[in-house]
């Protein structure tokens, strides 16, 4: 997390002359194309044990301090094959410094990550999509209480920034975010039910430094990736993380789980990008 905290309630569309450019420009391709894969999983065996958690099998890490043990392998409702990984809310765990640093907008996180540390050359572009599902109680409109989402992140001159992130949230939306802000400033969102598995989709493309997103192939815009930021052109990771808001007399993160299977990051091709 990183950056100042930005209003959840504000819904920025995409504006301007700029952002208008790159919309006409890529909605002739407002499909997640295909990639040539630098990692893909469906979780299964034998590269993936179901039972034990996630991290800590075939190159999946997280830090500590984002509930590492939370993600789990198991066979319990698979998108495909017979093994996914689910995220229970009872298995976030608290922590004060999230709490802090997001105003109390989000009390609980678990960040998984896999890192793959590919060199674009500034001039690919990069595919990466999961899918997600949320099972729980439909919370009301704008209420973000628990999201499964689909981040990026790559290299910059001083560190990393994400290049976008989606997100499935309980009130029974998607949010495109640009995963830089404490507290997230959606871009654009569309509907998508609980209890269904939905494949979330982000399009880097590091020659026009612009992502564009998408839910079950549903095209949901093209935005630029941080001004503030120098990206040099190596994507580090694509992460499944699940977040959940503090608890309440009413809602509770123990009655939601996230569910992720189907994971890929690759290489789009440039007659793709042309389309």
């Amino acid at each position: 997390m990183k950056k100042q905290i930005a209003s959840i309630n504000r819904i920025t569309p995409a504006g301007g002359i700029a952002a208008a450019i790159v919309t006409v420009a890529l909605l002739a391709a407002a499909r997640p194309a295909t990639a040539q894969p630098i990692y893909q999983t469906g979780f299964e065996a034998p590269a993936i044990v179901a039972g034990l958690p996630l991290v800590g099998q075939d190159g999946w890490v997280a830090p500590p301090p984002f509930s590492p043990a939370a993600a789990v392998v198991t066979t319990d409702r698979p998108r495909q094959g017979r093994q996914t990984v689910h995220v229970l809310g009872a298995d976030l765990v608290h922590q004060d410094f999230i709490n802090d640093a997001t105003g109390g907008y989000y009390d609980a996180i678990g960040s998984y990550r896999r890192p793959v540390n590919y060199d674009t050359q500034g001039t690919q572009t990069v595919r990466v999509s999961a899918h997600v599902r949320i099972d729980g109680p439909r919370t009301t409109a704008g209420n973000n209480f628990f999201s499964a989402s689909l981040s990026t992140r790559a290299a910059t001159a001083d560190g990393t920034a994400s290049v976008g992130e989606i997100a499935l949230s309980s009130d029974g939306q998607v949010y495109v975010y640009s995963g830089n802000e404490s507290v997230p400033t959606f871009l654009a969102s569309a509907r998508a039910r609980l209890g269904e598995w939905h494949d979330l989709t982000v399009v880097a493309n590091f020659a026009t430094h612009t992502s564009a997103f998408f839910v079950d192939e549903h095209y949901l815009g093209t935005f630029p990736f941080d001004p503030a930021e120098t990206y040099t052109g190596i994507f580090l990771r694509g992460s499944l993380l699940a977040y959940a808001a503090p608890d309440t007399t009413a809602q509770t993160k123990a009655d939601y789980a996230a569910h992720f299977d189907r994971f890929s990051i690759g290489v789009v091709s440039e007659e793709d990008c042309e389309e």
